[in-house]
């Protein structure tokens, strides 16, 4: 699986934020990133030494800099340029690929690792149903049986102001789904999940849903 440029809108100044350092840029400094991934990391990550963790659409994975330093982290992403920032940064932290997540399945000095946290931040949402539910799918491969696959989009709400579904129509991504077309969508690749939906993680008016799939099946928390 490969990310159609066609399938994300990187018209006018939105071009920028295909460059990984005016990203994260911008989600740091305007949006107020860190204080949301700080967040993230404590309530929902949760993560304790000696974790291993995947992170599947990593950009630059500045989500490292809020983890555990003795955690085992492999990140992979369609984009060189994130790919190459993130190996600059964090050379002596993770294992950074380029390419989907069937890179990190097939790689021969990989397989049998499996990840207590498969991370998917913001990924989905530029992706058709085939295509996020393959990326859900290799996603649960790489867990282990007590492992959890994490998801962090952009959603829409049945009742929404104007101003923040105009933002949130206006991200990149041109699949974003509203909680109940992303349990839809979940349901084909994890029989157990959960979703919740979070205002006011960043600096504006912007909608995500957090959604949690369960390795095991004796988890049922819809």
């Amino acid at each position: 699986m490969q990310m159609n440029p066609s399938r994300e809108d990187n018209s006018g100044l939105k071009r920028l934020l295909t460059f990984s350092r005016l990203y994260e840029s911008f989600q740091t400094h305007i949006l107020g990133g860190k204080q949301a991934r700080m967040w993230l990391a404590k309530n929902l990550w949760k993560l304790e030494s000696g974790d291993t963790v995947v992170d599947i659409g990593c950009g630059s994975a500045t989500v490292l800099e809020y983890m555990p330093r003795d955690i085992a982290y492999y990140g992979v992403d369609i984009s060189e340029n994130y790919i190459k920032t993130a190996r600059e940064k964090f050379s002596t932290r993770g294992s950074f690929f380029l390419g989907t997540a069937r890179v990190l399945i097939d790689n021969s000095s990989l397989r049998g690792t499996k990840a207590d946290l498969v991370l998917c931040n913001g990924l989905l949402h530029h992706l058709p149903d085939d295509e996020a539910t393959e990326v859900l799918e290799l996603g649960k491969q790489l867990l282990k049986p007590e492992g959890r696959l994490v998801c962090l989009e952009a959603t829409f709400l049945m009742r929404q102001t104007r101003l923040s579904r105009r933002i949130v129509s206006m991200d990149r991504g041109n699949y974003v789904r509203s909680e109940q077309e992303w349990k839809n969508l979940i349901a084909k690749a994890f029989d157990s999940y959960s979703t919740n939906v979070l205002t006011g993680l960043i600096r504006i008016p912007y909608t995500h849903i957090i959604i949690e799939c369960f390795n095991d099946n004796s988890v049922s928390l819809k």
